[in-house]
């Protein structure tokens, strides 16, 4: 494992850490922030939407870009370019301008998580997928941990401008990494990798024609139409039940530090057993997570609702990311994890759309029920009932021995 996670691999994750970081000190406050501002729950929930359709565009041309061009252009694009972006925010006050911004923020900050993930997906041994897949999303979990806790603390001491202002700074600081870290041509897919089955010299059949691609897209976008109305949880828990700034950001911090513990363990557990089992199980438990925050009506409920729905994503995350990448061809990595990452971000979109509409015209119990808890469900059931086993996608250590895959 020490020999896999070379120093090329660390700066990777540093990069997208501190872009992740950025994003997360200023995401949890931003409803706040809007509602402090004049924005109703309806154009939040449509802001959010808005966004999430400019990371749709940019995770996937993200992945695109660093299969073509290497990984280091993705990267510069989605640091250096968010910092001007963030900091428009503060002077941002007109809803129209706001809904510009965050459609190009989204399509920037977007564009390094798909060859994140890719760079992982081509480079790391079957065996072991799913294992660093976990580490990966371990230590996005950190950085979004770091980041929400903070976010807190400022907004309560120096107020909400200083969150963007911090945000842009630590966002150039990974760009920064990138430049120094990133000297060379860094490609997501090494030239010296063996192809396997999938990678013959024919034309490759699209993404779209893939059953399984096609299935666990689906899965992801009905679970991030449950995740998408996450951001409400500020809402319901600073207007509805009155808690302080610092203890909504943590909130956040302690779902993203349960995450930190739990990702490796499970991770390894889905490099052993049958991921689409983990995958269904998480799925289940991350609906039990929106159910009970449905009904909480303290910091303690919702805190223990924040640890349960961390739980399921822990099982869910690295078995599905895994099991994508055994199915798709290695020199197509980054692309299928853009699409993919999109196909989330699409999730979001209607979960934050409707998440909105609900909170506006039925309140917050029926926005976590029918807009969280119900898509999370029926894409535990899509898991069970059509989710094969995976295919001979290979790995590049295991094609070169000629191993075959396990599922």
């Amino acid at each position: 494992m020490k020999r896999l996670l070379n120093r090329e691999l660390i700066v990777v994750i540093g990069v997208v850490g501190l872009a992740i970081m950025a994003t997360n000190l200023i995401q949890p406050m931003l409803p706040l922030y809007l509602v402090s501002i004049g924005v109703n729950p309806t154009i939040i929930g449509l802001l959010l939407s808005v966004g999430m359709m400019g990371m749709v565009l940019g995770e996937s041309s993200g992945g695109w870009l660093a299969d073509r061009a290497g990984i280091r252009v993705p990267m510069f694009v989605g640091t250096f370019l968010s910092v001007p972006l963030v900091l428009s925010l503060v002077l941002a006050r007109h809803a129209a301008l706001i809904f510009v911004i965050f459609f190009f923020w989204g399509i920037v900050r977007a564009s390094l998580f798909g060859p994140g993930r890719g760079y992982i997906g081509a480079t790391i041994s079957l065996s072991q997928k799913a294992t660093f897949m976990a580490i990966y999303a371990t230590a996005m979990a950190f950085f979004r941990s770091l980041g929400s806790f903070a976010g807190g603390f400022i907004v309560d001491i120096s107020g909400y401008d200083s969150i963007f202002y911090t945000g842009a700074g630590i966002a150039l600081a990974g760009g920064i990494l990138a430049c120094a870290g990133l000297k060379r041509k860094a490609d997501v897919m090494p030239a010296n990798v063996n192809l396997g089955p999938h990678d013959t010299g024919h034309k490759p059949v699209p993404l779209y024609r893939q059953r399984p691609f096609v299935i666990q897209s689906v899965i992801a976008a009905l679970y991030f139409t449950a995740l998408g109305v996450l951001p409400f949880l500020s809402l319901l828990a600073g207007q509805v039940i009155g808690l302080q700034a610092t203890q909504v950001g943590f909130l956040f911090t302690l779902s993203a530090l349960s995450g930190v513990v739990l990702l490796i363990p499970l991770g390894r557990l889905a490099d052993r057993r049958n991921k689409k089992n983990m995958m269904a199980l998480g799925l289940l438990t991350a609906a039990a997570g929106l159910a009970g925050i449905s009904i909480s009506t303290n910091f303690t409920q919702l805190a223990i609702c924040q640890v349960i729905g961390s739980i399921g994503n822990a099982f869910y995350n690295p078995a599905a990311v895994a099991l994508l990448s055994e199915n798709v061809p290695l020199r197509r990595q980054s692309t299928a994890m853009g699409v993919f990452g999109g196909f989330e971000d699409t999730g979001l979109i209607i979960g934050s759309a409707l998440g909105g509409l609900l909170w506006s015209h039925l309140g917050p119990a029926p926005t976590f029920l029918i807009a969280g808890t119900a898509p999370a469900c029926l894409a535990a059931v899509i898991t069970f009932v059509f989710l094969k086993k995976a295919g001979q996608a290979g790995s590049p250590a295991e094609l070169a021995k000629g191993k075959p895959a396990a599922g």
